[in-house]
């Protein structure tokens, strides 16, 4: 939309600074869910603050109240516990000036700054979410901020008409929809080129999901959010039930407390490197067997770069980093959706050589602590006469004593926890049998270690997918046999087998503490839980087809096309589609322009005439509307008043020089009299 300098010098009339209020409240609205909420308060208050100044009600703020307020904005920021070199204090700094802004917009010059900063903000809110409601609700957003674009550039006459505000509006989608086609043309045909910057990783950064790092009651914590972390899909067969552990990290180091995978303490690049370091990938370590498993999966936005893939993952796509535990990392932490396709051989044999640095960590324990349960793990290993008769001896340990399977065990204190949950709680999560199961293992004499991920998940009919909570996570061990190689072992599978056929919610169904029970459980109303898949399968597309077009996706798209239109060149082929849309929008145009061309009025006179044609009295273009009216009046006595009525509305909205003014009401009244014309 073209300007020019009378208009970026007009004054903001109180219709033009309502729209612009209004967009930037619907422009503001998303962040509230990711940065400090008072910022939404604060930009209504502002608001607030200008209509009262355009009522002429409160005085424009001067430059020394501008400042204090911006001070005080500034201080909000920083006591809300935002770094400075944050995404997060970057985007609300932008968004308080954004709000503030409106509190000296005079004229329409600074109503296009506060636009054309909404525009920018749009595109910046993508940044914490692309769900496919988030795309919805940008759309909306570009809809109301171009009409806002439009009702500060229209005239104070054009402001004053009763329909303005839908014609802002229709005129704002028109727009929309009129850039659509060659929107989705860039879209597929455009190179997918790497960016030319990335948004930093910052600490403070919000993360989700499960850590690096597991002390007992961490995974049951996690375990009552119903936060999704991830979707796959097959080709193929699919994964049975003992078969759908989704494996993320490997938990070798233990202090006495806490669990974690590396000694130090490292950023998250660091932990790539070091890892790369210390646990090489080698595919020759796997022993191949069974029928291989080929998926597709996409991950949720969490901060960190685990993947989490079945076991062992023998190939997957470029752009991440297998280890030689078996699992797999991104290059960097997840800050958007991440597409994997990988293949895996659940039943294979891995590592029926164990490495001397492997060994020393597989077996790693604190030099005191907990010293039952170390006494105890080298008594029965030496009644047991085998390390598989040992492992198998422990497991019934866990299935035919009293121990039971809780999101709410008890504390353990932060000394000889191991002792505390094996001989007197005797309740917990996987977490506390796995590092339990774990402990006794290396007490006597056994390679194991933690691996750390998600158990299952819930089948998507309508998608033909599966979708992994968090509730879904879980935490089993792997022993090392000579002979076997490294041996999946889930000690909670003793205690509560149905964790593994039914999921977490079948295993708690006897406490009633799953995250989705309770009153609205899709259980008491099964098209309830009909709806959510419908609804989950639509955001799967989303996340597949167009969040996960990248280049990779681009080429086959663009393989499959150029073979099936071999015979086309290329460049013939884009010119075509390039030239069906501009012809498209000249279509487009024309109707628009061809049925806006002619004023309303002049069309109501029009089937005026032609209602008094059908009556017998025929106008000849000589006639002016007055003497047409006296005709048609002195041919059709009964209907008189309404004729007269009638020219007189038209002449008045034909020449009155304030006729705008009134046209709304003129209109109304000229349909009204047209009906009475039978």
């Amino acid at each position: 939309m073209f300007t020019n300098n009378y208009a970026v010098s007009r004054q903001v009339t109180y219709r033009g600074m309502i729209w612009l209020l209004a967009a930037q409240l619907v422009v503001m609205l998303p962040f509230a869910f990711n940065l400090p909420i008072w910022l939404l308060p604060v930009m209504l208050a502002a608001t607030y603050w200008r209509i009262r100044v355009i009522k002429g009600h409160s005085a424009q703020p001067k430059l020394a109240t501008q400042l204090l307020i911006i001070a005080m904005g500034v201080i909000g920021i920083l006591v809300s516990g935002m770094s400075l070199l944050s995404l997060d204090s970057m985007v609300s700094f932008l968004l308080l000036g954004f709000a503030f802004k409106s509190l000296e917009v005079i004229r329409q010059r600074d109503a296009l700054v506060v636009i054309f900063i909404g525009y920018f903000l749009v595109a910046i809110s993508f940044l914490f979410s692309q769900s496919i409601l988030a795309g919805a609700y940008g759309v909306m957003s570009l809809i109301v901020l171009t009409s806002a674009l439009i009702a500060n550039q229209q005239s104070p006459a054009q402001q004053l008409s009763q329909h303005a505000n839908r014609t802002n509006l229709r005129l704002a989608t028109l727009m929309l929809l009129q850039c659509l086609p060659l929107m989705a043309l860039v879209f597929v045909f455009m190179p997918r080129f790497s960016p030319l910057w990335v948004i930093p990783s910052f600490e403070n950064q919000a993360r989700s999901g499960i850590s690096d790092r597991m002390a007992p009651g961490d995974i049951a914590n996690l375990s009552k959010s119903d936060e999704l972390a991830f979707r796959v899909s097959f080709s193929g067969r699919k994964p049975t039930a003992d078969e759908m552990y989704w494996r993320g990290l490997v938990l070798n180091h233990f202090d006495g407390v806490n669990w974690q995978q590396l000694v130090q303490d490292y950023e998250p690049i660091d932990v790539k490197n070091e890892l790369l370091f210390q646990q090489p990938w080698n595919l020759a370590n796997v022993a191949k067997r069974g029928e291989p498993i080929h998926y597709e999966a996409i991950y949720e936005k969490t901060g960190r770069p685990w993947l989490f893939t079945l076991t062992p993952t023998t190939q997957v796509s470029h752009g991440v980093v297998p280890l030689g535990d078996y699992r797999v990392m991104s290059h960097s932490p997840l800050q958007s959706p991440f597409l994997l396709q990988a293949s895996s051989y659940p039943e294979s044999q891995r590592d029926l050589t164990l490495t001397q640095y492997t060994r020393s960590m597989s077996l790693q324990l604190p030099l005191s602590g907990n010293p039952q349960a170390r006494q105890r793990a080298i008594q029965w290993r030496r009644d047991a006469g085998s390390d598989t008769a040992y492992v198998q001896k422990i497991l019934d340990r866990f299935n035919q004593q009293s121990y039971f399977y809780t999101l709410s065990p008890p504390l353990l204190g932060d000394k000889d926890n191991i002792d505390a949950f094996l001989f007197e709680s005797q309740r917990g999560f996987c977490s506390h049998y796995a590092g339990s199961f774990v402990f006794l293992m290396r007490a006597a004499g056994i390679p194991a270690r933690i691996v750390v991920g998600y158990l299952g998940g819930k089948w998507n009919d309508s998608g033909e997918y599966l979708s992994v909570h968090q509730y879904d996570a879980h935490a089993w061990t792997e022993v090392w046999i000579a002979g076997t190689g490294w041996m999946r072992v889930d000690p909670t599978a003793s205690v509560a087998p149905s964790r593994i056929e039914g999921g977490l919610e079948a295993a708690l169904e006897h406490e009633g503490s799953f995250p989705q029970a309770g009153f609205f459980s899709t259980k008491n109303y099964p098209w309830l839980e009909a709806m959510r898949q419908q609804l989950d399968a639509v955001q799967y597309g989303w996340q597949r087809w167009i969040l996960g077009y990248d280049g990779n996706s681009q080429a086959n798209l663009l393989k499959h096309l150029l073979d099936k239109l071999s015979s086309i060149p290329l460049f013939a082929l884009v010119g075509t589609l390039f030239l069906g849309i501009f012809l498209l929008w000249f279509i487009t145009l024309g109707f628009v322009y061809k049925r806006n061309h002619e004023a309303y009025e002049h069309r109501l006179y029009r089937q005026f005439c032609k209602r008094l044609a059908k009556l017998g009295v025929t106008r000849n273009l000589q006639h002016t509307p007055t003497e047409f009216a006296i005709i048609a009046s002195e041919q059709l006595p009964s209907l008189a008043n309404t004729i007269q009525a009638f020219s007189l509305c038209y002449q008045t909205l034909c020449y009155e020089p304030h006729a705008h003014l009134k046209r709304d009401s003129q209109i109304s009244m000229m349909k009204r009299l047209l009906k009475q014309i039978n």
